[in-house]
């Protein structure tokens, strides 16, 4: 039975068998034009998966909670019911939706018309690799709005995924941006002893020997958290070259209480620095693409709790071929750090009214040696009925054989029933630019000679299932894993499991 955290106090005896009631604050966006309007596209993967899907103002459903095609000529189109007056669109890519951000759309642009017939073209774009677009263009009056999808993904996948198409009257609101974090130093996570190089700042706290890093929001931070809350990670490279896993996290607790370094918390998303040091110029640093965090953007925004963000991860400097040693640095404020991160919480949308959710984290991080994964059981308090669960699962362990270098398909059960499958497998060839300081065959032949299940200088995918209607029910959640053990010693699946609750 895996631990379960209640992230606020709830006057409900559901509380104490692990749920989190999360409230709503704030007012309403501007107008989305394509909300919810008559959409048509090219042909579809999948039969759930249509041009509709793409227009339902949702992201956090699922993977079939997207517009799919793989025809030849990919597009997307919008009626916006008679003529309006566009200031702004956003395109909300694979990875807004939990997908590798090797699948996000890569060159692409979008078009408008008065009649369905007549076309304009108002953005055009190429190179992208984000999760989300936004685009600002001179007024335009049109009923139609059309996407072309010209490269759909960062690799050879042929299949455009695209979980949002957002047509706004107004020009994008400006980033409001909480810097949670501002170069954290990451010390080696073989040391036995506290680092004496390093005092974090009043209201910051250092756990395990300067891996882990934790911060509280204030009211101020919290107030700058709307329904589109990101989370940008950055890595500013220093002494260790090599690859390593991070998370990212949050924990709530009751007003006044801090936490600890076993205090449960939920993960946001896994991440692996990629090969580089402090002596590769403008690429000695790595902005990951934004990570979608509005699922949890009530939790986070919650007046009535202390809300933690932070970064649990580590490096390991002290290697032959160390970046700084060969360099001749011997200073120890500098030596001893593998490599510094930096959070932010980035959003420009405000924090919609009259949604309760709810999250209950049943596993965060967990190095898990078994082919069947089994969380706990728990209630719920879902207002609406209806949840998402949130899945993380990649395979670790560098020895020979180790699990970092295979993928696997994970099968997912819901209270004993089959809910959904899908394949750790991921194409790395895009992100080997983040990595200058070697290593490419990582990178390459990843579909066939060279499996993997993630890549250095990315995000670790986080994957949502639909569960529907959960009223009446207790949740109970398996996972199996295809690639059956016995595996080398080192190696784990690190896991993470959570329910949002709607």
């Amino acid at each position: 039975m895996r631990s379960i955290l209640c992230l606020q106090q709830a006057q409900r005896a559901a509380c104490a068998a692990g749920l989190v009631a999360l409230g709503l604050s704030g007012a309403a966006s501007a107008a989305n034009l394509a909300l919810n309007r008559p959409a048509t596209g090219s042909a579809a993967c999948n039969a759930n998966e249509t041009a509709a899907k793409a227009v339902n103002g949702s992201v956090s459903g699922g993977n079939a909670d997207k517009f799919c095609s793989s025809a030849s000529s990919k597009w997307l189109q919008v009626d916006l019911g008679a003529s309006k007056s566009i200031a702004s669109f956003v395109v909300k890519h694979a990875g807004a939706g939990g997908e590798p951000a090797t699948y996000n759309t890569r060159n692409f642009n979008i078009q408008t018309s008065a009649d369905g017939s007549a076309w304009t073209t108002a953005v055009t774009v190429s190179n992208n690799t984000d999760n989300v677009t936004t685009h600002s263009v001179n007024a335009i009056a049109a009923r139609y709005v059309r996407l072309n999808l010209t490269t759909p993904t960062q690799g050879s996948d042929s299949a455009a995924r695209i979980y949002e198409f957002e047509a706004h009257d107004t020009a994008p609101a400006p980033e409001k941006i909480v810097l949670v974090l501002d170069q954290v130093p990451q010390f080696g996570i073989y040391r036995s002893t506290e680092p004496t190089t390093y005092t974090p700042p009043a209201g910051l706290l250092m756990w395990k020997r300067g891996t882990e890093f934790a911060r509280k929001l204030s009211d101020a931070d919290k107030a700058k958290i709307g329904d589109d809350v990101a989370l940008r990670i950055t890595y500013h490279a220093q002494c260790d070259p090599y690859d390593r896993f991070a998370s990212a996290f949050f924990i709530s607790l009751p007003k006044g209480q801090a936490p600890t370094v076993d205090t449960p918390r939920v993960t946001f998303t896994d991440f692996i620095s990629p090969f580089s040091d402090m002596w590769q110029g403008a690429k000695a640093t790595r902005v990951y693409p934004d990570a979608p965090m509005d699922p949890y953007a009530a939790a986070l925004a919650n007046p009535d709790r202390d809300i933690w963000v932070g970064i649990s991860g580590g490096s390991n400097p002290q290697y032959g071929d160390d970046a700084c040693q060969n360099h001749g640095v011997t200073d120890p404020a500098i030596a001893e750090v593998g490599f510094k991160y930096s959070l932010a919480l980035v959003s420009r949308k405000s924090l919609s009214a009259g949604a309760d959710p709810d999250v209950l984290s049943l596993l965060s991080r967990s190095p898990e040696k078994t082919d069947t994964i089994a969380t706990g059981t728990v209630a719920h308090t879902a207002n609406l009925g209806i949840a998402t669960l949130a899945v993380s699962i990649a395979g670790y362990g560098a020895s020979s054989g180790g699990q970092e270098y295979t993928n696997t398909n994970v099968s997912v059960k819901f209270n004993g029933a089959q809910l959904a499958t899908f394949s750790t497998k991921i194409d790395c060839a895009t992100y080997e630019q983040y990595s200058p300081r070697g290593n490419p065959g990582i990178f390459r032949n990843n579909n066939t000679s060279n499996p993997r299940s993630w890549c250095p200088g990315a995000l670790v995918p986080m994957r949502y299932f639909d569960l529907g209607d959960i009223r009446g029910k207790s949740l109970q959640f398996t996972l199996g894993v295809g690639n059956r053990s016995p595996w080398t010693a080192d190696s784990v699946y690190n896991t993470s499991v959570s329910v949002l609750e709607h």
